[in-house]
């Protein structure tokens, strides 16, 4: 009981109903830096040796009490962290690793001088991140994130890592110009979101949301080739991708597409056959993600 009533007082100063957490995109980077307790809490709700049903519980009572923001710097990469509502930010705070470690470092051997990444589901930023920060030379960045709350974020953390924001766009990507409901569960985890109800774990609040044919905005925006693709929108992925083989010339094809396939169930078209056909090759694989090189 004395334990219990010493972790409470020790997270009392930042107890914020998660909605409603402070949203700070203006301090300095370096303003916000965790107290070592604050830290520790997340790292043993998030410790893979205790039960899951610990963890869970230690996340509900403690972890989640503490919102953030922090600012932390992992391995030359500069992040503003709410881990009591993004996946993402709790495994950088908390494991202090990327999400997806391995994926990004699958990358590596592809991030050249002049790399075009393109960046869709762009989440908190920690792919653009990782390969802004990881290029030589000229940078061309397009990101697509269509949360209203994370893509204050995505910014704040891109700037922060002195990135271009020119080509930051806060629009999800679909087969034609209109407006979708996007799903989240509105607290612990809205970076997990998507444009089908179907594709969120526990679906409680949506904003109806910009939606923008990838094509379109390469024209736009006149890039003319694709480096790198990245794209993990929760079971959307086929609805935006097809639609952008269906139209665009060879030479626009992405030389690599790192695609999530964890809702490949909800996808109406064989993106992973459609790859296939237009000459790409898997080079790497997760139980979550598939990395394919178009020769």
């Amino acid at each position: 009981m004395l334990r219990k009533k010493r972790w409470q007082r020790l997270a009392v100063k930042r107890v914020v109903v998660t909605d409603k957490a402070e949203l700070d995109t203006t301090s300095p980077f370096g303003s916000r830096n965790a107290k070592v307790f604050e830290r520790l809490i997340w790292k043993m709700s998030d410790w893979r040796r205790l039960p899951q049903d610990w963890r869970r519980r230690l996340r509900k009572r403690f972890a989640r009490r503490v919102t953030g923001p922090f600012d932390i710097i992992h391995r030359g990469m500069k992040f503003r962290l709410y881990p009591a509502e993004n996946y993402c930010d709790r495994v950088l705070f908390g494991r202090n690793e990327l999400p997806e470690e391995a994926e990004h470092h699958a990358l590596l051997p592809y991030i050249k001088s002049g790399v075009v990444f393109v960046d869709i589901g762009a989440n908190v930023g920690s792919y653009s991140t990782f390969v802004g920060t990881r290029a030589v030379g000229d940078l061309t960045l397009l990101a697509f994130e269509p949360h209203p709350r994370t893509i204050k974020k995505l910014c704040y953390n891109l700037e922060a890592n002195d990135l271009p924001m020119d080509n930051v766009i806060n629009a999800g990507v679909g087969p034609k110009k209109t407006v979708l409901d996007l799903w989240s569960d509105g607290g612990s985890n809205i970076g997990h979101t998507s444009m089908l109800k179907a594709g969120t774990a526990n679906p409680k609040i949506s904003h109806q949301v910009d939606v923008l044919p990838l094509i379109d905005v390469l024209k736009e925006r006149n890039i003319r080739k694709i480096d790198l693709l990245k794209i993990d929108i929760e079971g959307f992925e086929d609805r935006a991708l097809a639609p952008f083989f269906d139209k665009c010339a060879v030479d626009l094809y992405p030389t690599v597409i790192l695609i999530e396939i964890a809702h490949q169930h909800l996808w109406e078209r064989d993106l992973m056959e459609m790859l296939a056909d237009r000459g790409y090759r898997e080079v790497f694989k997760t139980q979550e993600n598939r990395l394919m090189v178009r020769d």
